[in-house]
């Protein structure tokens, strides 16, 4: 592994340019961030609606034969899915009857990491060290040595393959023809062994995949191929609209529905798992907006640390309370984008929200003003 060392000053004016100039890119991540929030509150109450709506006018039939009556209806089945297609990778000729044939192209390129320390120092000026080591490693994306900060010895070549798929045109589940939506969601797929004796041209193989170089030493630019395939003979259960002798996305006046999950699975179950992904992405995206709100407030404040760092303890200090200000800020700017949603969604829970989001204020309000003192006290003593 190579690494180097560089050591950069920061004078004060350069910061607090950088600081001032910081403050657009926080108002600007302010809006972005409230929106995100604005609209999850919105997506994740009509995945509720849609869910709850499905769930009460779904119809358990068999997945063979296709009864006509219940053509338009929101139906679940379960079978085991079944394809006449066979799969091939043009450029390395497998080909299997399949549902899905993956392949994945690793190449042993070199990676670049950075780790930096920061020290402050009287005048409000910084001296950072940053150390950039190298080391191989093997990728399926291709990274680009150019950006490297040292480029020079740490040459990435261009990948000459790309990890590909191919899907079935055509699979049934049982009587029915499943729309691409539903074969999109099949998954189980296994290693595919490979015959060694039909290695392209420079490569060779274990059985496992094929290999272009030397396994034992690999060196940047080696390649190792491998295969993973969805058999067409698993069991599955799905729910969709029945429309002939194919099931399709379903459409309800507030979201679609198209779930799919390996095994025979009751409808109860499948809306019950729906409805924990559609919470679990929910609380995702709402931790992911307060944290994006929180770095926004951060940049917005950040030149009053600046500022303070004129004395490095007293900065250190004001940053803390910055950083606490702007945690607090995010919460209550969060939870008010968030109640005002669902006010205008579901006035009840929205209120709720509301009173949460006017606490945090006055938390925030607080810790600000306390902070503020004790800056004073700092520079008065």
């Amino acid at each position: 592994m190579d690494s180097f060392t560089e050591t950069t000053h920061r004078s004060w004016f350069s910061r607090i340019g950088g600081a001032l100039t910081g403050i657009l890119f926080g108002l600007i991540l302010v809006v972005v961030a409230s929106s995100l929030l604005w609209w999850n509150e919105g997506r994740a109450i009509d995945r509720t609606r849609t869910l709850d709506a499905g769930a009460e006018a779904v119809v358990a039939i068999a997945a063979t034969p296709v009864d006509p009556a219940n053509d338009g209806e929101l139906v679940h089945l379960s079978g085991a899915t079944h394809t006449d297609a066979r799969l091939r990778d043009p450029i390395f000729a497998i080909e299997v009857p399949a549902i899905r044939l993956e392949r994945q192209v690793e190449m042993y390129q070199w990676s670049e990491q950075r780790e930096s320390e920061t020290v402050k120092e009287l005048g409000g000026g910084e001296t950072t060290r940053t150390t950039y080591s190298y080391q191989r490693t093997w990728s399926s994306q291709p990274i680009d040595s150019n950006g490297f900060r040292h480029p020079e010895g740490h040459h990435n070549p261009t990948m000459p393959y790309t990890s590909e798929q191919w899907q079935a045109d055509r699979v049934t589940l049982g009587a029915f023809r499943l729309a691409p939506a539903f074969v999109s969601q099949i998954g189980g797929a296994r290693a595919l062994p490979v015959d060694a004796a039909e290695a392209p041209a420079g490569f060779v193989s274990d059985g496992s995949g094929f290999y272009k170089g030397t396994p034992a030493s690999p060196e940047v630019g080696d390649l190792r191929v491998s295969f993973r395939v969805v058999d067409p003979d698993g069991e599955i259960s799905a729910i969709g609209r029945q429309q002939g002798d194919t099931l399709v996305t379903a459409r309800l006046k507030h979201g679609t529905i198209a779930l799919l999950e390996p095994g025979q699975i009751d409808a109860i179950t499948m809306f019950e798992h729906a409805h924990s992904a559609n919470a679990l992405l929910t609380w995702g995206l709402r931790v992911g907006g307060v944290v994006a709100l929180w770095i926004a407030l951060a940049l917005i404040l950040a030149p009053l640390k600046v500022i303070a760092d004129l004395i490095p303890m007293l900065g250190s200090l004001v940053g803390f309370a910055t950083g606490l200000v702007a945690a607090l800020l995010a919460l209550a700017t969060g939870s008010l984008v968030i109640a005002l949603a669902w006010i205008a969604h579901r006035p009840l829970l929205g209120g709720a929200l509301l009173v949460a989001a006017l606490l945090f204020a006055v938390l925030g309000a607080g810790q600000w003003r306390k902070g503020a003192r004790q800056a004073a006290t700092s520079t008065t003593a």
